[in-house]
C-alpha cells in the first residue's frame, strides 16, 4: 500500500493538487495523510481568554481539524474509492520539521504540493513553501501546477543537464514509476555550452535496454531547450532529478544551467540524487 502525504492550506491550489493525487493512484490501494501546517502566530491573547472551556491545544486545532474532516469527508463522497484511506494531521509552525516527522513516523512514499506552496505566496519562480521542500525533503515529491486537471498520463520527459547521469538508485524509482504507469519516456539532454561526447556516450549505455525517445542539444540554453521541447512533443508529466547541495543555485542563478520551474507547466516528479 502506497503512503502519501498531502500538503494542504485550503487553498484552491492545495485542493487541486489533492485532487490530482487522488486521481493519478485511484487504481492503487493508498492511504492519504493530509496535513496542514498551522501558524500559531495568527492568534491573539484574546483568543485564548474566551476559550476557557478548551485546552490550548483545542483552541488552536479546532478550526483547522474541523476543516480537515470536511475535507476528507468531501473527497470520499465525491471519489468513493475503496482502495482509499484518509488521515488528518495538524502541525504547528516549523514546516520543514512538521513534515520530516510525519514522513519518518507514516514511512511515506511519496509527498505532494501545488506548485505555489501551501501559503500561495506568488513567488518569481517558485513558492517558497515549494523550494524548501525541494530542497530539504528526501522523498519523492510530486508538484502540481496551479489549476492543472488530471488527464491520464502517457508521455513522461526527463531532461538532463550536464551534471546529472542516468544511473544508480535514483534513475531505478524513476524506472519503477514509468513501468507502474506504462509511460512512454523522453531523455532530453542538454549541454548548454558545448557537446558532451562523454555524456552521450554514457547515455547510450545506460539506456540501451530501455525503450526510449533519446534527443541531445548542444549550445542552447537548458530553460530554452525545455520550452520549445514541451511545446513540441505530447508531454504531459516532468521528472526532475535534483541535486540538493546545488538546487538553489540551480533555480536562483542566471546561468544557461538554470531550470525556471514557473515555466514549467507540467505536473514534475522531484527525484534527489545522492
Amino acid at each position: 500500500m502506497k503512503k502519501i502525504l498531502l500538503l494542504t492550506d485550503f487553498s484552491d491550489n492545495s485542493l487541486n493538487a489533492i485532487e490530482y493525487a487522488t486521481q493519478l493512484f485511484k487504481n492503487e490501494k493508498c492511504t492519504f495523510h493530509i496535513m496542514h501546517v498551522h501558524k500559531i502566530g495568527g492568534y491573539t491573547s484574546s483568543d485564548l481568554m474566551y476559550s476557557n472551556k478548551d485546552s490550548v491545544y483545542d483552541t488552536f486545532t479546532k478550526e483547522p481539524k474541523n476543516k480537515l474532516e470536511a475535507l476528507i469527508t468531501s473527497i470520499q463522497e465525491k471519489e468513493n474509492n475503496k482502495n482509499h484511506i484518509f488521515e488528518a494531521h495538524i502541525d504547528f509552525d516549523v514546516f520543514i520539521d512538521a513534515i520530516k516527522q510525519v514522513i519518518k513516523a507514516q514511512e511515506i512514499d511519496y509527498v505532494v504540493m501545488g506548485t505555489n506552496g501551501i501559503s500561495g505566496a506568488r513567488e518569481k519562480l517558485l513558492g517558497s513553501n515549494t523550494k524548501n521542500v525541494i530542497k530539504h525533503i528526501d522523498c519523492k515529491t510530486l508538484i502540481i501546477p496551479e489549476n492543472y486537471k488530471f488527464t491520464p498520463i502517457k508521455e513522461l520527459l526527463l531532461p538532463l543537464d550536464p551534471k546529472t547521469d542516468v544511473k544508480a538508485e535514483t534513475f531505478t524509482e524513476l524506472l519503477k514509476f514509468i513501468e507502474d504507469y506504462n509511460l512512454q519516456l523522453h531523455v532530453l539532454r542538454v549541454n548548454p555550452n558545448a557537446e558532451n561526447a562523454e555524456a552521450k556516450h554514457r547515455d547510450n549505455i545506460n539506456l540501451a535496454i530501455i525503450k526510449c525517445k533519446y534527443h541531445i542539444v548542444n549550445n542552447v540554453p537548458i530553460d530554452f531547450a525545455l520550452s520549445t521541447y514541451l511545446q513540441t512533443n505530447p508531454i504531459d508529466f516532468m521528472a526532475l532529478f535534483v541535486h540538493k547541495e546545488g538546487f538553489m543555485e540551480q533555480v536562483l542563478s542566471k546561468s544557461s544551467t538554470k531550470i525556471t520551474f514557473s515555466k514549467i507547466t507540467k505536473p514534475m516528479l522531484i527525484l534527489h540524487v545522492k
